[in-house]
């Protein structure tokens, strides 16, 4: 099976909480891409596992979006709004200065949570999209 990446905007339901939410519907792609009865479970670090399925999944969600990528290697995925101002924080702490820099280091950040190393250099690529910045590490480069 090849890597794949599922990007949906997230149907508000109301009455749940935004996080509820944002979980059941990357949980319903991964039931809809990898079957109903696929199982996920969390690791030590809290980054969600294939309990029973092959292949590794990795989440991101932001407002009124959510993002799943699925790859038969460690992989991860970072989504922000396009939209979205980068934070003083990030500015100051880390000295980024655009958001695809704070995406990259989100993605490599839960990489690192699924895995326990930090990702190869060079491994996180951006998956185009009109409304977000998608930052994925899959399939790295050994």
């Amino acid at each position: 099976m090849e890597t794949w990446i599922e990007i949906r905007p997230l149907e508000v339901k109301g009455g749940l909480t935004r996080r509820v939410e944002e979980r059941a519907a990357w949980r319903a792609i991964v039931r809809e891409r990898l079957g109903a009865d696929t199982a996920v479970e969390y690791n030590k670090n809290g980054a969600p596992v294939l309990a029973l399925a092959p292949g590794y999944i990795g989440v991101s969600h932001t407002r009124g979006w959510v993002a799943v990528v699925w790859s038969p290697e460690p992989c991860a995925i970072d989504i922000e709004l396009r939209s979205r101002p980068l934070s003083a924080a990030a500015r100051e702490r880390y000295g980024f200065t655009r958001m695809e820099e704070w995406c990259a280091f989100e993605a490599e950040y839960k990489y690192e949570g699924l895995t326990g190393t930090p990702p190869p250099k060079g491994s996180v690529r951006f998956a185009p999209h009109d409304t977000l910045i998608v930052a994925v590490i899959s399939d790295p480069a050994r």
